[in-house]
């Protein structure tokens, strides 16, 4: 039998470890990043990074966040200049959010994306947002129930899908969308309130790449449940009456339990078109006047009607904003490519005609009459 000791001894000479490692030892974790536009058009780029509070000792203790920050050309200018500041390198696998400041939104999110998509070490799943004046300056709050901003924001994204403020999505997901010359995002909309907080206060519009409108927390709910994608809830208060003494008494409060969305796209001589529907069937959650049943006609009409102008106002702000969130050119493309090829594809979604209609359906009022 044949010695295998040469072979052996050859394997070990040609499984050499990894020139390219990455130890985690050295790195410094982002958890978040911020973009926005210096004062001499410059870039300005954040980081987030989590520290151990000293003050706190053992395996329970508690992670607060530290910002830095540094002025360049481009984003990986920045970075460079912020590693020098630190004992470590920045580490961006393991990010989950990424926020623009509307300055730097409003002249275009993908260039300063091109870096997170060309490594691959970078984090594909985080999410998105446009924030009120400088991002940079959200990276600084001070929440007292939770030390860790990341945290803190992650948190206020969490409750903001389940009531259908803002859509589940991440940069991987609107990756495709972002490109495409038929179909225009939506990102979550923050705000810091007195440097203690983050507030989601609705949606930003994106024409293309870029920041170009925004919408109410009740606003983007119901562009939400018009696109066919509710969350956990999707809660309202609308004023159903104007006699009562007790102002609280004019309003009712209700959550939609489930909905049927129609969208059909029709194209006559080269002019487009869109019939939308939706029927929501809701519960009371609310109704201090009482007495659901013996309303339940009136209820319904008046609620149809105030949804029914609530939903034309919002695709009247998309289509200020030449913000196509349904995709109507992505179906143009696919169902109509003829007619696609003659409309002004920077301005179609301007001239597109609505037909909207929705429908407010009561199926529960609770065990209070």
């Amino acid at each position: 039998m044949k010695s295998k000791k040469p072979i052996i001894l050859l394997l070990c000479v040609l499984l050499t470890g990894c020139w390219d490692q990455h130890l985690m030892k050295n790195a410094v974790l982002v958890q978040i990043l911020s973009y926005d536009l210096a004062d001499n058009d410059e870039m300005l780029l954040g980081v987030s990074i989590p520290i151990i509070d000293e003050s706190s000792a053992g395996p329970q203790a508690r992670v607060k966040s530290e910002t830095l920050s540094a002025k360049g050309h481009t984003p990986r200018d920045c970075r460079l200049k912020i590693d020098r500041e630190i004992s470590g390198i920045l580490d961006s696998s393991k990010n989950k959010l990424i926020f623009f400041g509307e300055r730097m939104a409003a002249e275009g999110i993908y260039p300063p994306l091109d870096v997170v998509w060309r490594d691959p070490r970078n984090s594909l799943s985080a999410t998105l947002g446009v924030v009120d004046g400088e991002a940079v300056n959200l990276l600084e709050i001070n929440p007292k129930h939770e030390p860790n901003v990341s945290e803190y924001i992650q948190d206020a994204l969490t409750s903001a899908e389940e009531n259908s403020i803002i859509p589940d999505q991440t940069i991987q997901i609107v990756a495709s969308e972002m490109l495409d010359p038929g179909e225009d995002i939506v990102l979550p909309y923050l705000k810091m309130n007195n440097k203690k907080s983050a507030v989601v206060v609705g949606l930003a519009l994106m024409n293309e790449t870029k920041y170009s409108g925004k919408l109410s927390p009740q606003e983007s709910c119901l562009l939400l449940l018009l696109n066919n994608k509710k969350g956990k809830y999707a809660r309202f208060t609308k004023q159903v009456n104007k006699k009562e003494k007790q102002k609280l008494k004019n309003y009712i409060s209700f959550n939609v339990n489930n909905l049927k969305r129609k969208l059909k796209v029709h194209v006559k001589n080269g002019e487009v078109s869109v019939q939308l529907k939706l029927h929501l069937k809701v519960n009371v959650d609310e109704y201090p006047k009482g007495n659901v049943p013996k309303d339940i006609e009136r209820l319904n009409k008046v609620l149809t009607k105030e949804l029914t102008k609530d939903a034309k106002q919002v695709i009247t702000k998309l289509q200020k904003a030449n913000c196509d969130a349904f995709g109507i050119g992505r179906r143009l493309i696919a169902f109509h490519p003829n007619t696609w090829e003659m409309l002004d594809k920077k301005d179609y979604f301007k001239n597109v005609t609505f037909n909207t209609n929705v429908k407010v359906e009561i199926i529960k009022q609770g065990i209070v009459l």
